[in-house]
């Protein structure tokens, strides 16, 4: 069954366009050292820089875990998104700057001959960073439940149709409706044991329609899929569909990814 994705992370090409934002960030936050080391003259070490603004780089696979986390508890209750999208945020801020401190901790014991102290470097990270952190860990679910409320919103598909036959308009519920099919200039809808005539073209009809049910079949057909009665092949990539009215629908393997649910 066809499933609309609720979320979609914004992408530049194939990369998530959150990844670019780290790096770029990462890359001027370590300019932005050199910047100042220059104006102050003092020294600037290149390594050292790299290392405490890896802080950016944590924002990837912790990001990468909201995502997968929001997706699977993703609370339906109104009042329980808000405490928590605020749990994500403190628990996700602190486990990043824990992360972070103890990376590079373990680092500058590796490299420097003056390593340098866990709770150090740990009270520094919380007093400038934790806020940074808190803000893009809360504003990551916040985007998602805004998209996804979207969504919801977009996904409100036609329950009746009002439809003229002869001098009189008619309410349709849409579950009754087994098949628009094209006759131009018109689009033909069969709503069981009744025929409709209607000036609406076919792709109007998917945006009011479930698409979950009502399968885009042909360039010139739609079907309801709860009506199918049986599938047969014609062994060219094609099928034949019988409906329950007992029309036969010529079903295009052009459109194989709207009715690929049928075959499994």
């Amino acid at each position: 069954m066809y499933v609309s994705e609720t979320f979609k992370i914004p992408r530049i090409g194939k990369i998530p366009l959150y990844v670019i934002i780290v790096i770029f960030v990462f890359l001027l936050a370590v300019l932005q050292d050199y910047i100042y080391s220059s104006i102050k003259h003092t020294g600037f070490y290149l390594s050292e820089s790299l290392l405490y603004n890896t802080f950016w780089i944590f924002f990837i696979p912790l990001t990468i875990l909201i995502n997968r986390l929001i997706k699977m508890v993703n609370p339906k209750n109104k009042l329980g998104k808000l405490p928590f999208n605020v749990g994500i945020g403190i628990t996700f801020s602190f486990l990043h700057i824990v992360l972070f401190t103890s990376l590079f901790v373990m680092v500058s014991n590796l490299v420097y001959t003056t390593p340098h102290r866990f709770l150090a470097i740990l009270k520094t990270v919380l007093s400038n960073q934790f806020y940074i952190a808190l803000l893009w860990y809360i504003i990551f679910p916040a985007m998602y439940y805004l998209k996804q409320k979207s969504a919801d919103v977009a996904t409100q598909y036609l329950g009746t149709m009002k439809l003229k036959k002869g001098s009189k308009i008619i309410t349709v519920p849409t579950s009754r409706i087994q098949l628009i099919s094209t006759d131009k200039p018109y689009s033909v809808i069969y709503a069981n044991d009744q025929k409709f005539l209607d000036t609406q073209p076919l792709k109007e009809f998917q945006t009011k329609l479930d698409p979950t049910l009502f399968l885009r079949v042909h360039r010139s057909t739609i079907i309801n899929a709860t009506y199918i009665k049986e599938l047969k092949s014609r062994n060219n990539g094609d099928y034949d569909v019988t409906l329950d009215n007992g029309q036969v629908i010529r079903v295009s393997r052009h459109y194989r990814k709207n009715w690929q649910q049928l075959l499994q």
